[in-house]
């Protein structure tokens, strides 16, 4: 994966503004369930804010992951505006061995060292945020027989049907143990 950069050195004066677009498989989301189909429009720009870098900006990308339902690749299209802020890691702020508290306007600043932000991990980050806790390939998908694992979206099994979730087994137990109680 080639890395694209940021280059912080011209922020003193001015803000400056880029934009451009990757192609599927440029961004590395570090997993193989994750994976760009769509090319990745992004626009930002960067501008000192105090001892801030502030990068706002805005990405439009599809990318394909397992539906949650019943495993076959989903498309989720991704729209997401972006501002965020950097400061520069100061050494003697962090020890790595000692615990430190941080104030909640600290938990929104993100630290880098040298002089040069990765876009792609920004973008990476930002992408893997809008992705929903459960993606489906359609609304409606039904999902797999979870006796024999078959696609239900393709056909039906032959399986005993059950007014029940099978997941429900300890519920009833204790149902029929009141049930017995009572009587």
């Amino acid at each position: 994966m080639r890395k694209y950069f940021v280059d912080l050195k011209n922020l003193a004066h001015e803000k400056v503004s880029f934009e451009a677009s990757f192609e599927p498989g440029v961004v590395d989301f570090g997993t193989e369930n994750v994976q760009q189909v769509g090319s990745l429009d992004w626009s930002a720009s960067a501008e000192r804010a105090g001892n801030e870098i502030r990068i706002a900006g805005s990405l439009n990308s599809e990318v394909e992951l397992p539906c949650s339902r019943c495993l076959e690749p989903a498309r989720i299209a991704i729209s997401k505006p972006f501002d965020l802020f950097f400061r520069q890691r100061d050494e003697e702020m962090f020890d790595e061995d000692e615990e430190i508290k941080l104030t909640e306007s600290e938990t929104r600043t993100a630290f880098f060292t040298g002089t040069q932000l990765a876009i792609t991990d920004i973008l990476r980050e930002q992408i893997l945020l809008a992705l929903p806790m459960k993606a489906l390939c359609t609304l409606d998908c039904k999902g797999l027989c979870p006796r024999c694992g078959m696609n239900l979206n393709t056909g039906n099994c032959n399986c005993p049907k059950e007014d029940f979730s099978p997941h429900m087994d300890t519920l009833l137990e204790i149902k029929q143990r009141l049930e017995k109680r009572s009587s």
